[in-house]
């Protein structure tokens, strides 16, 4: 699904249900918090669960939509201006903080 279409899905299937412009980012950062759960149970309690995971960046996924929606946002705009500014960043931060990344990553991610 293109981002645009799925913003609009989004938007009919939550008509008459939207948060406040506050409530959808509450609701947000809560979705977040959900997604760190589930890392936080994979990563530390060995309870690592795909299906969940899946689930609440699903479900961020949608929450993001709604902030958007609420703001008159364009998530396909805003999707396009982070890749160009990821593009003009991503070399620097490589270059920058590339080994130390590799590092981490061989320490820090284990399964």
């Amino acid at each position: 699904m293109e981002i645009a279409a799925l913003q609009e899905r989004i938007r009919e299937l939550t008509v008459g249900i939207e948060h406040p412009r506050v409530g959808a980012a509450l609701a947000l950062a809560e979705e977040v918090g959900e997604v760190m759960r589930c890392v936080l149970d994979g990563e530390y309690y060995g309870k690592r669960d795909a299906d969940a995971l899946e689930d609440e960046v699903g479900d961020v996924l949608i929450a993001l939509a709604e902030v958007c929606d609420r703001f008159d946002v364009s998530l396909e705009a805003a999707a396009h201006r982070a890749v160009a500014k990821l593009e003009r960043k991503a070399p620097v931060w490589k270059a920058e903080l590339g080994d130390r990344l590799v590092e981490l990553r061989k320490r820090m991610d284990v399964d």
